[in-house]
């Protein structure tokens, strides 16, 4: 299925895409993914986030054309991991923040748990409408696959930005 974005960072199974797939030569979106099924404590779920951070900041660096940005996570489904591995509180807006103060870039981020997604087609389709060229302006944003699942991308950020 051809994309116009880069997919770095962890693989994950509903968003195997490979870089032949890529059919923008100039892409200025990116996904990245970040796998913390293997996290079971909640001290080792943030220093998987810190690295994945700073992996995609050090990425970012190499694509100087990036202008969107999507994390894309798979968080842990047992329990009590499921409860203690959690998508960090104001990951977009701070990540954000520092590449524009350390970088002098304005980069628009979407941080994604796709943990429930089971529709990679339906995937695919939610992250050419955030990051694909062409679409409209939005605001750093955190959802969860059921806030995109049946609406898409523009309108829960509607939602979400009322």
């Amino acid at each position: 299925m051809p994309i116009s974005f880069l997919v770095h960072g962890d693989p994950l199974p509903q968003a195997s895409y490979a870089d032949e797939d890529l059919d923008c030569t100039q892409p200025r979106g990116m996904l990245w993914g970040v796998d913390l099924r293997g996290c079971a404590t909640r001290k080792a779920g943030r220093a998987r986030w810190h690295d994945a951070i700073q992996d995609l900041k050090h990425e970012l660096d190499t694509h100087p054309a990036i202008r969107r940005v999507c994390i894309a996570c798979l968080r842990p489904t047992g329990f009590p991991q499921s409860l203690l591995v959690t998508m960090p509180t104001g990951l977009a807006s701070r990540l954000h923040n520092d590449v524009e103060r350390d970088r002098a870039r304005y980069l628009q981020v979407l941080v994604l748990d796709l943990t429930d997604c089971a529709d990679p087609a339906l995937l695919h389709d939610r992250l050419d409408e955030a990051l694909g060229s062409g679409h409209g302006s939005w605001t750093d944003v955190t959802l969860t696959w059921r806030d995109i699942e049946e609406c898409g991308f523009t309108e829960a950020w509607a939602r979400g930005a009322l």
